[in-house]
């Protein structure tokens, strides 16, 4: 497949889960890929895999709260790249605890990784894309839980709630200049950030109750979103949020 050959691509969040197998998948259909996290020696096996396989790829750190990080991210990806066509943001953070109980430093921790950097890293792609004038795509990885609620996670919810309204008004922002801005809505998927809580026997049998589809999503679910989104397969979609769930929201 080669819906993004000639193509590059910035994946933040690169290290493994949903990110690692957007990365991967990406580098498949073509893309140069710039593997990017907080953990390098993360981003850089997934780089490495990639290679390993016939695909093209760098990696590289990145501490999407840190503008200097971010900065030096930029610079260094046209650096090995030459331009950018696309920017994945699967960054995410959480927290668990009651409204009343919530530490105004935790609901800034869980809003600055969730909501706030990936403005910063989007509007970052975006003025470069302009500066290009070849126009490009931005994905966003937020969560049906910007669709839907649950008890004690009040911060995340408004996180990718907003995240959800920033894809909105991005695309709005940037479509006269032919950059498309979507996001992925994953349902209950297990990565690195998930897998404790779903050992909890009892929390894994609730999440699989309200789970049409029958089972827990994995990377590699959503990663087939991320790159229709990336590729000219989607080029009149913008603004818009693709829920891949197993049915989640159905009910």
């Amino acid at each position: 497949m080669s819906r993004l050959a000639g193509r590059t691509a910035l994946v933040a969040g690169a290290g493994g889960g949903i990110g690692g197998a957007g990365a991967a998948l990406l580098a498949r259909e073509g893309a140069h890929v710039v593997c990017a996290d907080w953990n390098g020696p993360a981003a850089a096996a997934t780089a490495d895999a990639i290679k390993a396989g016939g695909g093209r790829a760098a990696s590289l750190s990145l501490d999407v709260n840190d503008p200097d990080s971010v900065a030096r991210a930029f610079a260094q990806t046209l650096e090995t790249v030459g331009h950018l066509d696309v920017l994945v943001y699967s960054v995410g953070t959480t927290t668990t605890a009651s409204v009343l109980d919530l530490e105004r430093a935790e609901w800034d921790r869980v809003v600055g990784t969730n909501l706030t950097a990936a403005f910063t890293l989007g509007q970052a792609a975006a003025r470069q894309m302009v500066q290009q004038k070849t126009g490009g795509s931005i994905v966003f990885v937020t969560s049906q839980l910007a669709h839907a609620a649950i008890r004690n996670k009040t911060a995340y919810l408004a996180s990718k709630g907003g995240l959800r309204s920033l894809t909105m008004g991005m695309a709005l922002d940037l479509a006269p200049h032919a950059i498309r801005v979507n996001a992925v809505a994953p349902g209950p998927v297990v990565t690195g950030m998930t897998e404790q809580r779903f050992a909890d026997s009892d929390i894994r049998a609730w999440t699989l109750a309200r789970i049409p589809a029958g089972r827990l999503g994995q990377p590699d679910d959503i990663a087939g979103a991320i790159a229709f989104l990336a590729s000219d397969e989607s080029r009149w979609t913008t603004g818009t949020t693709i829920v891949v769930d197993g049915g989640y929201l159905i009910e």
